[in-house]
């Protein structure tokens, strides 16, 4: 009986995941590297002192059929849950809510709840891989600390562009192409109230006309279905691109008391929260994508795949690990477990 061949995946949001899930399906053993704690990426939930907030991405949307199909399974099983909240634009007239024509979608109880539902079944570990290489036919990785890790017969790289750049420097054509892709920051923070602010919506996209164009979005996180039951509310608030690209550098103290003013100035709240948290997002979103499904090396079973290949949307991520999965299965002889989705967007 032939080996199952051996796959290692470098990094652990919804790309990484989605090709772990893939490639297992397809009989691979698949073992996945993250130097966060845990799996999701940007999919993140902060939790401190019983309170939770979706820091990372708010939510998402679905227009490719195999993503839809996912979905309606995981919202069937609880895991996933429309978020029909009043969203709209929040400007110097007011709020103006939104059409609702797409319908947007967020994990329950949490947004890294979609990870752990792909269900690749691979262990994420703690560990932050730094270098890729070859021994013989097969392939190693070496962490910061330059512990070695492997042989694989193949490697998924799922990092952020700017992160996957020196981990692809075996395959130069491929970490050009990475190093061709665009991205911005985005600050993050993280607000806890004792009471409800009364606000006429659920989340909104701020217009640069206010604050000084700090504030890009709000969201009453605890509004989302499936939330855990709280007395106040919790909410998010990331700061513009722009803001943040100016700010990537500054320490949290100095951002968190500025951020707080942006939310005041834009909501008219006056309510203190008794709980701040910031977080920065060093490459939040792809400004400029690297125009393909995924990529691949040609002669080496080195690949990489992200939101970044084909743009800054979760269903991109989720497309891109998708098609990379499948490419791996097809050059590595493997049997599909299903049929893979297009690309389309």
């Amino acid at each position: 009986m032939q080996a199952r061949p051996l796959i290692a995946v470098v990094g652990a949001g919804i790309a990484g995941q989605t090709a772990a899930a893939v490639l297992s399906g397809a009989g691979a053993l698949v073992t996945v590297y993250d130097k966060g704690r845990g799996a999701g990426g940007r999919l993140a939930t902060r939790r401190d002192s019983g309170l939770q907030w979706d820091h990372g991405a708010q939510y998402f949307t679905a227009r490719d059929p195999a993503l839809k199909a996912l979905l309606a399974s995981l919202t069937a099983k609880g895991l996933v849950a429309p978020w029909r909240g009043n969203i709209g634009t929040l400007g110097p007239a007011g709020f103006v809510p939104g059409s609702g024509a797409e319908t947007r979608f967020v994990g329950t109880p949490r947004m890294s709840a979609l990870v752990r539902a792909l269900g690749s079944g691979a262990t994420v570990y703690n560990i932050e891989i730094r270098d890729i290489a070859t021994r013989g036919s097969m392939l190693t990785l070496t962490d910061r600390h330059g512990e070695h890790f492997g042989p694989y017969d193949a490697v998924v790289v799922a990092t952020p562009a700017p992160q996957a750049v020196p981990l692809l420097a075996l395959v130069p054509p491929l970490a050009s192409r990475a190093a061709g892709v665009d991205t911005v920051p985005c600050w993050a923070l993280m607000l806890a109230f004792d009471r409800p602010l009364g606000l006429p919506f659920d989340g909104a996209f701020v217009d640069p006309a206010l604050a000084q164009g700090m504030i890009g979005w709000i969201a009453c996180d605890s509004g989302k279905p499936g939330r855990p039951a709280i007395a106040g509310e919790t909410w998010v608030v990331h700061a513009s691109p722009e803001w943040s690209e100016a700010h990537v550098e500054a320490p949290p103290d100095v951002v968190a008391p500025l951020l707080l003013a942006g939310f005041a100035a834009v909501t008219g709240s006056s309510a203190t929260p008794h709980t701040t948290l910031t977080h920065c997002w060093r490459y939040a979103m792809t400004t400029r994508p690297a125009g393909l499904n995924h990529l691949l090396d040609s002669s080496r079973p080195i690949g990489a795949c992200g939101d970044w290949c084909l743009g800054a949307r979760i269903e991109g991520a989720f497309l891109s690990g998708n098609s990379l999965g499948a490419a791996l299965v097809e050059r590595l002889g493997l049997a599909p477990a299903h049929a893979s989705s297009s690309a389309s967007q």
